[in-house]
């Protein structure tokens, strides 16, 4: 009956060329699903396990995206044409698209009839080629999302596809070669993967900027503006999430990456190379501000000091660096010398105020106590000088000296008064009379400087008035026994 019935299909007759009843019912049923489901053909090829292969889509790496998409993923071309082709015209007329509403009032009814599991294939091939982002909550799912969200048959009703807007290709390769320009390296050519490298890259600037950014901020080292300016224009960049907003910033920043390149190479050559010449420098140059007054007297270390302060204050002082050497050499040596012939001075007057102090102690018979007491404080400063780098600290120390030989004067006295009152001379049984004791005469201090009335000697009369003024003090010191000493 069945080899001899007559077949309707859809409403239509339809003329067997079956004989047999079994393929004369395959044959009724192949012609209502291909004039039912006109369009579930465009699926040349069913995955085994098609939930598993949107798995291996989504996790692939570069390489293996690239397997997928362009080998794999033409088995069915047409449906990925025709889905795409939807997509876009949703797009262009502002039609919101969503998961659930995709697969279950389009592609499961005619003239489709395409498995659930097949679409979202269909759309992990989309995603990863970069040609539609995936919205849940108003928010952009990342790929690492995708997944969990699309199996999930509650959460589709909340995901809304979206067609992405692309870069254009000139743009691509203009930011391709800007790049190269940054970096000295070409990134990829595919949006995405350009997008990535170039944002790694920028990042990388990022991190040595901050590093340079907290020497810069002490305020001696170069490049605190640059640094600054030069975060300002990477941050930005790095919020792009969006590849094509990213390309076209990236693009209309041209002139100012650029400029930042030439920056940076500077920064980071002086930061990873330059940096100890001019710590040497600065250290220096501070050092040599103890004396300065007298280094600018000199024809060779005074200019040398202030191309010294020039370098250190240029605002970028990278090709000046070179002349820290010479400059540090130049003005070290005169300082060198300077401090020689001040130690030299210096040493020698503590010394004879150390002499005279040794011999009155000799004479006055002083204890080791007195001796210690009286040269101490002149050993110190002495071997003070020896260690001081400043010219004025040296000229200090040398008052310092004048002051402390006085005051072990005075204790040399008083040791000797003392010993005055102890040791009177006496008369003993058989008048032999003791011996006085020692005596050392009381120092006198001239300041002939003190005697001058005016600022200036003029005439004959003024001369002749300063020299009685100045006889008659030294005679009078010496008419009390005592001994003068000029100042």
């Amino acid at each position: 009956m069945l080899a001899a019935a007559e077949y309707f299909v859809a409403g239509q007759r339809l003329k067997l060329k079956s004989s047999t009843p079994w393929a004369a019912l395959d044959e009724a049923m192949e012609y209502l699903i291909q004039n039912t489901f006109s369009k579930m053909s465009f699926l040349k090829r069913l995955a085994a396990e098609p939930l598993k292969e949107v798995q291996a889509v989504l996790r692939s790496n570069d390489i293996a995206k690239e397997q997928l998409l362009f080998q794999t993923g033409e088995n069915n071309p047409e449906a990925v044409e025709d889905l795409r082709s939807y997509l876009q015209l949703c797009s262009m007329k502002s039609q919101q698209v969503v998961l659930h509403d995709l697969m279950e009032k389009r592609y499961a009814l005619r003239p489709y009839g395409w498995p659930d599991e097949e679409v979202l294939l269909l759309l992990a091939r989309l995603i990863v080629l970069s040609e539609i982002n995936l919205m849940m909550d108003s928010t952009l799912l990342s790929i690492n999302k995708v997944y969990e969200a699309i199996t999930t048959p509650a959460k589709r009703r909340k995901i809304v596809i979206r067609k992405r807007e692309t870069s254009d290709p000139k743009a691509i390769q203009n930011a391709r070669s800007l790049g190269k320009d940054l970096f000295a390296e070409m990134g990829p050519d595919g949006e995405d993967g350009l997008t990535t490298f170039l944002q790694m890259k920028l990042k990388d600037w990022q991190t040595a900027l901050h590093g340079y950014k907290q020497l810069a901020d002490t305020g001696n080292y170069p490049g605190g503006d640059e640094i600054t300016q030069g975060l300002a224009l990477i941050n930005p960049l790095l919020g792009d999430k969006d590849s094509k907003k990213f390309i076209e910033r990236f693009n209309m920043l041209k002139k100012d990456l650029l400029d930042l390149a030439d920056q940076f190479h500077d920064l980071e050559h002086f930061y990873g190379h330059q940096r100890p010449t001019w710590e040497n420098l600065r250290k220096a140059h501070v050092a040599f501000q103890l004396n300065r007054l007298e280094l600018e007297k000199d024809a060779q270390a005074g200019p040398a000091l202030k191309r010294m302060q020039e370098i250190l204050s240029a605002r970028c002082p990278y090709a000046l660096i070179k002349e820290a050497e010479a400059l540090i050499n130049g003005v070290n040596g005169v300082n060198s010398s300077l401090l020689a012939g001040r130690r030299t001075q210096a040493i020698a007057k503590i010394d004879a105020h150390i002499a005279t102090l040794n011999k009155d102690i000799a004479a006055s018979l002083g204890e080791a106590g007195l001796r210690a007491a009286c040269l101490k404080p002149l050993e110190t400063l002495r071997e003070q000088v020896q260690k001081q780098q400043s010219l004025a600290h040296i000229t200090q120390a040398e008052g310092e000296a004048v002051k402390e030989f006085d005051v072990a004067v005075g204790r040399i006295e008083d040791f000797l008064r003392k010993l005055a009152e102890q040791k009177k001379p006496k008369v003993d049984g058989s008048g032999k009379v003791t011996p006085p004791p020692p005596v050392v005469k009381k120092q006198r201090i001239a300041k002939p400087a003190d005697i001058v009335k005016t600022t200036y000697l003029e005439t004959s009369d003024q001369v002749n008035g300063f020299l009685d003024a100045l006889r008659q003090e030294l005679e009078k010191a010496i008419a009390n026994n005592e001994r003068i000493q000029i100042r």
